[in-house]
């Protein structure tokens, strides 16, 4: 399946638009792994001056499991927000007739 995680940042005490990054593990930015499985999304409201940032992980594999962190700067001010990903295989529907594991041969 897939999942998107998403982070709000109220700006209305900025005074320049904040730099949302995207890290998995201590280090890896990625920001440069956008493309089939990664995909990122921003939006701002102007009302609220709220900027929302999305990022999507298409189709969860395995490998995508681990620690992750957003991270926001906009000038002197840094926040983040770490959290874990965990992966488990999907329950697969049987349909099949419990009886036909007991058939005799």
């Amino acid at each position: 399946k897939d999942i998107t995680f998403v982070s709000k940042v109220d700006s209305s005490a900025l005074t320049r638009k904040p730099v949302m990054k995207w890290v998995k593990g201590k280090w890896l930015d990625l920001s440069s792994k956008a493309g089939k499985h990664l995909k990122f999304k921003e939006s701002y409201d102007r009302n609220t001056k709220i900027y929302t940032y999305e990022m999507s992980i298409i189709k969860v594999v395995d490998g995508d499991a681990g620690g992750y962190r957003c991270e926001v700067t906009a000038k002197d001010k840094c926040d983040s927000c770490t959290f874990e990903v965990s992966v488990q295989a999907a329950q697969e529907d049987q349909q099949d007739n419990i009886l036909e594991a007991f058939k005799r041969s």
